[in-house]
């Protein structure tokens, strides 16, 4: 079954445990520093004012159709006309905080006066009360003056923009009636004078039939003023200017009913334009669908102007036809009478706006109305610092959850036994302190120093078992040693395979020095280097790599042949047989990797390697195999089916306990016997093996190798919190 990745419950409880400094740091650390870095805040004061918007669908007098009221405007967009710039801005200018001669350019380009609008727009809001007419405006300042002062300003400032807005058309259109009615007045007089002046030069002109004369008269001025106003709406519409938002076109005369309604639905459109245009920009998706309404309906109002004026000019031929059958002198007598009246009909008319124009400028349109006024002001609830303080506790709480698991995430040690364990689901079998190699290297020289040029120097110094055997360190091999003894009680099994997640974490020493232990205590054992590509027994023991295993297995060599007894190899040595204990040397045998093959997976996996097992499992009573670490190579899973128990050497520090997981999964889906793991270069809080144990092993070292070592060479047998290597 695969290993496990995905945090459970107990994980996050373990995680918690294991960091819960941590989380409380964070936690009161956050909370101490809320309660003494929050500044006292002032008191806040609001205070609303309330105002009732009534939409005018239509205003009687001049312009009855013309100021209709755009349907789309409602209460938000009132709403948002409130918190614009321009409203702010003379509000502002109303209560003198900004000077009253200044204008919007010149607020965008100070940043101090922009700052000041600003502060403004932060000083009020408004909002539509649902279900109501009805406009809130509500301040909060320092102050409960102020917070009274601005919303009143904000209201008045609102309502005055707003009403002349609303009649901002009808004053425009009052002043152009002016300037027509004194142009129209002058035509009318030089009309009269020319009219006169023919009276007098043809005093015997003959007059027509006075009905004859007067139906032609009726209908020629009739069509000469609506030929008139349709050139004038025709040019207007020509020109190429926004006719929609033109006074000119309110004051056209439009007897055709389809130009009328055309005429009503544009100025809609332009009034809704502008409205909107009051507090968005001109590139606004609603500014341009609105733009484009207008310009389709005024490309039908010209097609429609143009249909009208050539109905009207035919029209004309027509009359002028009929009115070319009287005398030149009675013609030239009607065409004057008739250019008197319809400039006279034009001067009554527009006097007769003008009348109207005057009235409705006087009755403006008024659609906002006072509800309530702002009198008072009152403090705003702020959080205390206790409460401030509260809330800093319980983010502290969360960024110490968080820092508490990324520590988790980043830290690749393990703090204790019991967290490999509850990570892994294995057993730590054994718990090695760091082997300082100095010390053990100074110790063999201090004895023999003809032995300083010996190139296995530093092999030898890493076998404490059997060169320091009184040292805290061997002792950790013993102990592993005897869990390995009771791991075997009730199975069947000799063959032990130690490896490791990743090349460098201490496997070689581990076998070869578990294999002196495991021989001392009179069991006779085989430490066989089955690493084919990175092998190091050779070297720790100081015997040749050729031949050696790979050349048993593919019958190459004979098995005794290639053997190397421990005996051997070190009571050659000179000087030596006085450092070592020779109990139980005989019983160690050393089996190299031999030649290196090309494909070592490959013949790891071949039925040589059964043969092979069987025959060495039947001449020892234990084998410990070294084999390559699990992630880089397939070696050891393809071992692990073959061997009778698999044990894991983790250094701490070295890799991620997720790299490690990873390990033991590949052992996992191959159904390894994994008998338990082995912590090696272990820290001080880890190890089980503290400073104080130092005392203990002196005290029960009581044997002549404590008793000859000096003081210092003691305490270098003791375990350091250094991190320590090897393979």
């Amino acid at each position: 079954m695969s290993a496990q990745y995905d945090l459970n419950l107990q994980d996050y409880l373990r995680i918690l445990k294991k960091r819960w400094k941590v989380v409380a740091a964070c936690c009161v650390g956050l909370g101490a520093l809320t309660l003494v870095l929050t500044p006292r805040i002032r008191p806040v004061y609001e205070a609303s004012a309330r105002v009732k918007w009534s939409r005018t669908d239509s205003v009687a007098g001049l312009f009855l159709e013309a100021f209709t009221w755009s349907p789309g405007d409602d209460l938000a967009t009132q709403a948002q006309i409130i918190t614009s710039k321009p409203v702010a801005l003379q509000a502002a200018q109303r209560l003198g905080r900004i000077a009253a001669e200044v204008t919007p350019e010149e607020v965008l380009r100070d940043r101090t006066l922009s700052a000041a609008l600003d502060g403004m727009l932060q000083a009020y809001s408004a909002r539509p009360i649902e279900g109501t007419s009805l406009i809130e405006i509500r301040s909060a300042c320092a102050t409960a003056e102020d917070a009274v002062a601005v919303a009143n300003a904000v209201m008045e400032e609102y309502i005055i923009r707003h009403t002349f807005e609303r009649n901002r058309q009808a004053i425009e259109a009052r002043e152009f009636v002016e300037r027509q009615v004194g142009e129209v007045s002058g035509r009318l007089r030089a009309a009269e004078e020319r009219l006169t002046a023919f009276k007098e030069r043809n005093v015997g002109a003959s007059m027509p039939d006075a009905k004859e004369v007067q139906f032609f008269q009726d209908e020629a001025s009739r069509t000469e003023a609506r030929l008139v106003a349709l050139r004038g709406l025709a040019t207007l519409l020509e020109s190429g200017v926004e006719a929609g938002s033109s006074p000119e076109l309110l004051l056209v005369d439009l007897p055709e009913e389809a130009l009328a309604s055309l005429r009503l639905e544009l100025t809609k459109l332009e009034d809704r334009k502008r409205q909107l245009l009051a507090f968005q920009n001109e590139d606004a998706p609603e500014v341009q669908s609105i733009r484009e309404q207008i310009d389709r309906l005024t490309e039908r109002f010209r097609r429609e102007a143009r249909t009208a004026l050539g109905l009207a000019r035919d029209r004309k031929r027509v009359l002028d036809g009929k009115l070319a059958r009287f005398p030149r002198a009675e013609r030239t007598l009607l065409q004057l009478q008739r250019e008197v009246q319809v400039n006279a009909e034009a001067y009554e008319m527009l006097m007769r706006k003008h009348q109207e124009a005057l009235i409705k400028e006087a009755d403006k349109v008024q659609e906002l109305s006072v509800v309530e006024v702002a009198t008072r002001a009152v403090p705003r609830r702020m959080p205390g610092r206790l409460l401030r303080s509260l809330v800093g506790l319980v983010v502290g709480l969360l960024l110490g959850l968080v820092a508490a698991f990324v520590a988790e995430t980043l830290d690749t040690s393990i703090g204790s036994i019991e967290d490999v364990e509850q990570y892994l689901g294995l057993s730590v079998i054994g718990v090695v302190p760091h082997i300082d190699a100095d010390a053990s290297r100074r110790e063999i020289l201090q004895r023999n120093p003809a032995l300083s040029a010996d190139p296995h120097l530093e092999g030898l110094s890493a076998l404490v078992t059997q060169f320091d055997p009184h040292s805290s360190v061997a002792e950790a091999f013993r102990s592993l040693r005897t869990n390995i003894e009771f791991s075997r009680l009730g199975k069947a099994g000799r063959t032990f395979l130690f490896t490791s997640a990743s090349p460098s974490e201490g496997k070689s020493t581990t076998v070869a020095n578990l294999g002196v232990a495991m021989a001392q205590m009179g069991m006779k054992t085989l430490v066989w280097d089955c690493d084919l590509r990175s092998p190091s027994l050779n070297r720790i023991f100081g015997v040749p790599r050729e031949p050696g295993f790979t050349h048993v297995v593919l019958g190459m060599s004979r098995l005794d042949d290639v053997l190397h007894r421990f005996s051997e190899v070190f009571l050659g040595r000179i000087d030596l047989r006085s450092m070592l204990t020779s109990a139980g040397l005989e019983n160690l045998h050393i089996l190299t990797s031999g030649a290196l093959p090309p494909n070592p997976s490959e013949l790891l996996a071949s039925p040589l390697l059964n043969d092979f097992i069987v025959e060495v499992a039947s001449r020892f009573d234990v084998i410990l195999i070294d084999a390559p670490p699990i992630l880089p190579v397939t070696d050891a899973v393809v071992l692990s089916t073959r061997v009778d128990g698999v044990v894991l050497v983790y250094q701490l520090g070295r890799i991620g306990r997720a790299v490690l997981k990873r390990a033991k999964s590949h052992l996992d889906n191959v159904h390894a016997a994994i008998r338990g793991i082995v912590l090696n270069d272990v820290k001080a809080e880890v190890s089980a093996y503290t400073p104080e144990m130092g005392y203990i092993y002196h005290r029960y070292d009581g044997g002549a190798g404590a008793a000859g070592r000096a003081p210092a060479e003691r305490a270098a047998g003791a375990p350091s919190i250094a991190a320590g290597g090897g393979r």
